[in-house]
């Protein structure tokens, strides 16, 4: 072709490197290309350019790309002209000819994978079809580049014929035999972004299914275009690149328009423009309501549309030829039979091969009655010894006899098949085989092997139990004589198949006890009732074969009894206890991880049904996991039997997070997987069922699915770009070397090869961690636990692991995560959806392989082993977790982590000896104190992880007896390995003692009663801790957490010992720092004197009221020990209880002061204190001592409004108070006042005395007036002060445990949720300002550290590298300005220098927050970019430009980087990240420094 010029030459870049990308490069004018060539990576090309020479920048080295274009010639064309493909190879190939493709275009399309492409493109103008109208500018001739990056959109757009007025009135006829580009299914066809230079980036979707193809699919096509966006006018146009052609050269009698006179920048629009050009143009959309799928409406799917599947029956045989084969075979058997004693040798040797071959070819046959009736007579032969003894030759005696035993098994696997062997009594004949002499072992266990597999049929189980029968003691005498092992296990499974069928029977109601004896059976029946094939049962094998459908004869005995209707009557009766619905619904749970068992429920729809109702499958829990998990075996089954519509409403769950984690569940069951890979190859289905097998590979850990199916997948993958994503994934399994029990290095060079980028998640680190996983643990938990196996190959495969140095490849993995998640729940947004699940995914079986491996370490080196290094990275790892949202995936982890840190607890020397400051126990809770107090981030994670690692609370009634002395003695275990870390526990309960965070709170409650559960040292390490706090918080009234916490702490039995013991002037302090203890009992009590908030109150006078019980003791209630002794443990001593009650008394006299509710809690206080003669005692001598007090209070009470209802409640327990005083049925008591005594008391001698206002109290009234009548006073005796015996120390205390409930519930359900003045606690003012200042080191910039957090993003799973915190940390992360530029430092791939991009690529990867820091978004600078010629500058980076000496303008962006000198590129984030001066911090006060 003639007068060949260059069109187009520029780059384009794309931030993710492993999607299919697109762009499309426009021309103002039609053209004909004739090349189009890419530039390889750092070639010069010297051409007519601003500058001289430009750089390619092409990458990768290798791929592949199409390109198409706009066939002028065809305005009514739907898709666009192929060009032609290339695979692109650098310095190999570059470049593709075209001139014998002469299509007139005004578009080029570029599709491959690629990053980035430096392309040039050669042809002419074409002058054979007339121009569109145009407006002669200066702009006339350009270039229009954009680059796009392909997404996924939920809908699919097609393009009708486009509008001929934009194009050519007199269209010449060009080639059209070019195929079209090859139709991809919906939905990912990915739009092209066009551009218009003076306008935002406005999406132009690109059909390329054929229309004839939309057609007969209407469903794909969910939303038609009215309209395609038209190419923008060409006076909007400016030359985007140098080499341009004007078209004065091409067409001079045109316009006259010179080169020269072409402005190379755009003109400078306003504030105003700018922001208007962030709305898209709006683009008329035509939808046809017909086409849109219910599958993808916003509402769930119904989760009750349950119908029962047709599962399919097996190939048959439909052609009749082979129809009369098999009946004419079955005819000369049968023949045979009637005739077989007088029947040659041969013709009986005919028989045993015709039954052979019957064997195999019976499940492909149709079967009539007249058939069974045959096989009845030919199994009956098969089966008879006599016949077989009638061989002629030895070996066919031996045959004929197998054959038989191989005939009953094949019957019992097709319908009405053990009818036929009840007929002819094959259990019985098939057990006195197994019993007759010189029969060989192989045929005895066939014989067994098939009796097992008729036990499938409920009929013939029934015939082991039935009282003719004597089939079950036939099957124990041989059980008991038997001597091989092998015959031993298969009667042995055999017999627990039978004891499984009784069990249903003889049951009638369900209860705890047979759900779960049923769920064992269930659970362990591939180990327990199998009957495997040449293995020797052992305990210890390399590999355990496992017996496929064994679930199957328990289903047919569930179905037969209809348990199902029994579960269904269970969880909705109102008789059943929570022990049964929880086993209910752990059976329920075991039958939804197997096949079968989904299988069964689907089957029996309308008890599933209402199974689910009873279950709320509306919420989350196992109803909705049961649910979801049965709607995708609906649709897999459904698939089977090509219903296409199935697999739509199968890809719309994952829309829903149950739904994706329904499909990740159920899928890699069984073989459903292989329903699904069929439709990769389906045209219009393929990236429907592409999509569902991503997900799969990204998400499930049965990775053993892809163990023979990586390979198909990968080359099914070509035509999918979902599948492309997963690559990575699948590389690895695809190598035989991956999947070696007995050499796992190659898993180990991955995770070493990998472990720098595990931040991102790359898939052959996922894979190969699964693998590991697949390779040394079981696959099913299928062992039980009484008759363990165990398979030596895992065991071999995990010390072959750790040989490999898998250990410390792992923990830097976890470490790398850790690191980059600094604050975890600064990144809970992230974690929600697939990134927390794709994070789990990873972080389970690296937690599970490390815990293996430690393990097994201690197992063998027990105390000799000493390594921490797993601990920190595993508290990392926790801390990540907890900022997880709850599901179970994620509580799997949790537990995994919680299990691996308990392992550190059973390196202890059996004797006891060793020092116990250096175990791997002490040094394990050392680390965790240490990661709770670092960060107020790891206060909560780190509380919950050591309330995890604690013993329980003991309760003693849950509890066996014989089970108490070795709990007992782990807690002390644990107590003696808390004390050596004694210093740091008790900073961390102190620090955490000073919260006033209500989780924190309830969280440090929970974990302090479990420390002082433990034993004494524990519990006085705690008291301590609690009344420093105390003393520390004042005033009290200002500190209510504190007073909260101490209020709901000592209503714990130990702790309640405890600081009584601490509080007691007479007890001996242990140390002399206890000395400054029982002022706290004044300091309570003077806070609740003085104080007028009724909250503080209330919860000081519970505290006291608490301490006051005598029935809360932690001494256990012997009855030969005497009340006084227990008493002196429950009761605060004389000095501490007469301050308790002088307070409570002057509460009484200054009654109006106070609200009814105090005067309720403190009459009650009182009450209980005169149930004894010691607290009677101080009570009336504390009441001589205020002898106005009771006065004041019943005159209080009696003028308060009648119709108060606490008005009643205060005047009855008054009453109440006077009449214990005086009088008390309880044995406890044996002292009392005098009615004198106690008209001393309430100023009897008063005229009109409130008292008598009361009701019920006339005969208290009359017998005061009785005694003020009597001229003669009675002499009253005096009262002697009972004496309480000397308290034991606590430790002895410990030694006499309650065996009750030691632990008084708390009367509020909520607590400490208001402040003072009743305000909520959040609602509290605090100047951050100054409390940043009081507790930061002057050294911390919070404004830089704040900035570096809260910029760190999640990155992609690309080939970049994350910077972990470390290196940051190194960098002298103190200095303000080298902090604010870390992020610059990370190794980040190349971007191209575009206007607006440096900074939504930088906000991606975590760079800085663009625009700087105080600074809103800069319109100019976010514009996006548009043009392909040097962007245009911002008057401040002109500044910054001519300051540092660069050259403030300059060619494209490429050539900037490299002439820039010491300027920083517009490329990567500097400073505080826009494109002006870099930032600088100013002089600013300490509390942000």
């Amino acid at each position: 072709m003639e007068n060949v010029e260059l069109l187009f030459f520029d780059t384009f870049s794309h931030d993710i490197s492993e999607e299919l990308n697109l762009d499309l490069v426009q021309f103002p004018k039609p053209v004909f290309i004739s090349e189009v060539r890419i530039i390889p990576l750092g070639a010069r090309v010297q051409a007519d350019f601003p500058g001289g020479v430009r750089l390619g920048a092409t990458n990768p080295s290798q791929f592949e790309i199409e390109f198409f274009v706009n066939d002028l010639s065809k305005p009514g064309a739907s898709t666009f002209e192929s060009l032609g493909g290339l695979e692109y190879k650098q310095n190999i190939h570059i470049q593709l000819e075209c001139e014998r493709k002469q299509i007139p275009t005004d578009g080029l399309v570029l599709r491959g994978w690629y990053t980035t492409i430096t392309l040039a493109v050669y042809g002419t103008l074409t002058k054979s079809l007339s121009n569109p109208p145009e407006v002669p500018t200066p702009a006339a001739n350009s270039t229009v580049c954009v680059s796009g990056s392909e997404e996924t959109p939920e809908c699919t757009a097609q393009i009708p014929e486009q509008s001929a007025e934009w194009y050519y009135e007199n269209p010449q006829p060009a080639n059209s035999t070019e195929t079209c580009v090859a139709a991809t299914p919906s939905p990912p066809v990915q739009p092209i972004q066009t551009v218009d230079p003076s306008r935002n980036v406005v999406p132009e979707p690109v059909a390329t299914v054929p229309t004839e193809q939309w057609e007969e699919h209407p469903g794909n096509a969910l939303i038609k275009m009215g309209k395609r966006p038209s190419s923008p006018p060409t006076e909007s146009l400016v030359s985007l690149s140098p080499e341009s052609i004007s078209a004065e050269e091409e067409d001079g009698d045109r316009d006259g328009i010179e080169i020269g006179t072409v402005e190379p920048f755009e003109p400078i629009l306003s504030d105003e423009d700018i922001m208007a050009d962030d709305a898209p143009p709006s683009v008329d959309y035509e939808c046809d309501v017909t086409q849109v799928l219910n599958q993808y409406s916003l509402i769930p799917p119904d989760l009750l549309d349950l119908n029962k599947p047709v599962l399919p029956t097996g190939k048959k045989s439909d052609d009749g030829a082979g129809h009369d084969r098999h009946q004419k075979m079955l005819c000369a058997i049968t023949k045979s039979v009637l005739n077989f004693i007088n029947a040659s040798g041969q013709e009986k040797e005919t028989f045993v091969h015709n039954c052979e071959t019957m064997c195999l070819m019976l499940n492909n046959m149709d079967l009539s009655k007249d058939d069974f009736k045959d096989f009845t007579k030919v199994v009956d032969a098969g089966l008879d010894m006599d016949l077989a003894r009638s061989h002629p030759q030895p070996a066919y005696k031996v045959r004929h006899i197998k054959v038989g035993v191989r005939l009953a098994e094949a019957l019992c696997k097709i319908p009405h098949g053990p009818a036929v062997l009840l007929d002819v009594k094959a259990p019985s004949r098939l057990l006195y085989l197994c019993m007759q002499e010189n029969v060989a072992l192989p045929v005895k266990l066939s014989a067994l092997r098939a009796l097992d597999a008729a036990l499938i049929s409920p009929e013939i189980v029934a015939q082991f139990s039935t009282p003719n029968s004597n089939l079950y003691k036939l099957a124990l005498e041989m059980l008991d004589a038997a001597k091989l092992a092998r015959l031993k296990y298969a009667l042995s499974s055999l017999l627990r198949k039978i004891h499984v069928y009784e069990l249903l029977a003889e049951t009638t109601e369900l209860t705890e006890s047979v759900v779960s004896e049923l769920t064992n059976a269930y659970m362990f029946a591939p180990t327990l009732m199998s009957q495997p094939k040449r293995q020797l049962p052992a305990s210890a094998r390399i590999e355990f074969e496992r017996e496929p459908g064994t679930h199957s004869h328990l289903i047919a005995y569930f179905s037969h009894h209809k348990l199902m209707h029994r579960v269904l009557l269970a969880l909705i009766s109102s008789k059943s206890n929570v022990c049964l619905i929880k086993a209910i619904r752990h059976f329920l749970l075991c039958l939804a991880e197997t096949t079968e068992g989904l299988l069964y429920l689907l089957d029996i729809p309308e008890i599933t049904k209402m199974i689910l109702r009873a279950l709320h499958y509306d919420r989350p829990g196992l109803g909705c996991l049961l649910a979801w998990r049965l709607q995708v075996v609906q649709c897999l089954i459904s698939l089977q039997s090509s219903d296409w519509t199935y697999l739509k409403k199968l890809h719309s769950f994952l829309a829903y997070p149950e739904g994706l984690r329904a499909i990740i569940a159920v899928v890699p069951m069984d073989k459903f997987i292989e329903i699904l890979l069929p439709y990769l190859s389906d045209v219009t289905l393929g990236e429907f069922a592409a999509e569902i097998i991503s997900m799969i590979v990204r998400y499930s850990d049965h990775v053993e699915i892809f163990q023979n199916r990586a390979t198909d997948i990968l080359e099914k993958s070509r035509n999918h770009p979902v599948l492309r994503e997963v690559t990575s994934y699948l590389t690895i399994a695809m190598q035989r070397t991956s999947w070696d029990y007995s050499d796992v290095s190659s898993l180990v060079i991955v995770i070493r090869k990998h472990s720098n980028r595990a931040p991102s998640l790359p898939g052959e680190l996922v894979t190969a961690c699964r693998i590991l996983v697949y390779l040394i643990f079981p696959s099913k938990n299928d062992s039980d636990p009484m008759e363990p196996y165990v398979e030596l190959k895992h065991c071999n495969a995990l010390t072959q692991l750790f040989a490999a140095g898998g250990l410390p490849a792992l923990l830097t993995v976890m470490t790398n995560i850790a690191e980059f998640y600094e604050q975890p729940y600064l990144h809970r947004a992230a974690l929600t959806g697939r990134r927390g699940l794709a994070l789990a995914a990873l972080l389970l079986p690296c937690v599970k392989l490390i815990g293996a491996m430690l393990d097994r370490l201690v197992k063998c080196m027990g105390t000799d082993f000493k390594d921490l290094t797993a601990v920190v990275p595993l508290l990392g790892v926790y801390s990540l977790v907890e900022a997880m949202p709850s599901t179970r995936f994620v509580h799997n982890l949790s537990n995994e982590i919680v299990e691996t840190l308990l392992i550190f607890t059973r390196a202890v020397d059996a004797d006891g000896s060793g020092n116990v400051a250096k175990s791997l126990w002490t040094q394990m809770l050392g680390e965790v104190l240490k990661m709770v107090a670092l960060s107020p981030c790891n206060f909560v994670p780190g509380i919950k992880l050591l309330e995890r690692l604690l013993p329980p609370i003991l309760n003693f009634k849950e509890i066996a007896p014989e089970d108490v002395p070795r709990m007992l003695g782990q807690r002390k275990l644990w107590s003696a390995h808390l004390q050596a870390q004694a210093t740091n526990l008790t900073e961390t309960l102190r620090l955490l003692c000073n919260s006033w965070n209500i989780d924190l709170l309830t969280l440090l409650s929970s974990v302090c009663k479990q420390l002082s559960d433990l034993a004494a040292p524990t519990a006085l390490l705690v008291g301590r801790c609690l009344l420093d706090s105390v003393l520390a918080a004042t005033p009290l009234e200002k500190n209510i957490p504190i007073l909260v916490l101490l209020g709901d702490l000592v209503r714990h039995a130990p702790l309640k010992a405890t600081l009584l013991t601490l509080t007691s002037p007479a007890a001996r302090a242990q140390v002399k720092s206890d000395q400054r203890y029982p002022p706290v009992i004044e300091l309570l009590c003077s806070t609740l004197k003085t104080t007028s908030d009724n909250f503080v109150q209330r919860e000081i006078l519970d505290i006291l009221v608490t301490l006051c019980d005598s029935t809360l003791s932690l001494i256990d209630l012997d009855a030969s020990e005497t009340f006084e002794k227990r008493l002196t443990h429950s009761v605060p001593s004389k000095e501490p209880l007469l301050a308790i009650i002088t307070t409570l008394i002057e509460i009484l006299a200054n009654a109006p002061k106070y609200q009814l509710d105090i005067l309720k809690h403190t009459l009650n206080a009182l009450i209980s204190l005169t149930a004894h003669n010691y607290g009677l005692y101080h009570v009336k001598s504390c009441l001589e001592s205020h002898p106005a007090a009771l006065f004041e209070l019943l005159e209080h009470v009696s003028n308060l409004d009648d119709g108060d209802e606490n008005k009643k409640c205060v005047s009855g327990l008054t009453v109440t108070f006077l009449e214990s005083l005086i009088s008390c049925k309880l044995p406890t008591r044996t002292l009392f006042l005098r009615v004198q005594q106690l008209a001393s008391v309430i100023s009897w001698g008063k005229t009109n005395h409130p008292l008598e206002q009361y009701e019920d109290t006339k005969d208290l009234v009359e017998a005061l007036k009785n005694v003020e009548q009597k001229e003669e006073k009675e002499s009253i005796p005096e009262m002697l002060e009972p004496l309480l015996p000397t308290p034991e120390a606590l430790l002895n205390q410990f030694s006499q445990r309650s065996f009750g409930l030691i632990t008084r519930p708390i009367k509020r359900s909520e607590k400490l949720m208001f402040g003072p003045n009743h305000q909520p606690l959040h609602e509290i003012a605090v100047d951050l300002l100054t409390l940043a200042t009081e507790l930061l080191p002057a050294d911390f910039n919070l404004l830089s550290e704040t900035q570096r957090l809260c910029t760190k993003a999640p990155p992609n799973d690309t080939n970049q590298s994350v910077q972990p915190k470390a290196q940051i940390d190194n960098q002298d992360n103190r200095d303000p300005q080298k902090s604010s530029t870390s992020t610059a430092k990370t190794k980040q791939p190349f971007v191209t220098p575009m206007r607006g991009r440096a900074q939504f690529t930088n906000s991606m990867r975590g760079g800085p927050a663009a625009g700087g820091v105080g600074r809103g978004a800069d319109p100019f600078r976010s514009r996006p970019p548009n043009t392909s010629r040097p962007p245009s500058l911002h008057v401040d980076d002109f500044v910054a430009l001519e300051t540092c000496g660069a050259q403030p303008t300059g060619p494209t962006g490429y050539n900037k980087i490299s002439i820039r000198g010491p300027c920083p590129s517009r490329g990567v984030m500097v400073g505080s990240g826009g494109r002006g001066r870099p930032w600088l911090p100013e002089t600013r006060p300490p509390y942000l420094r």
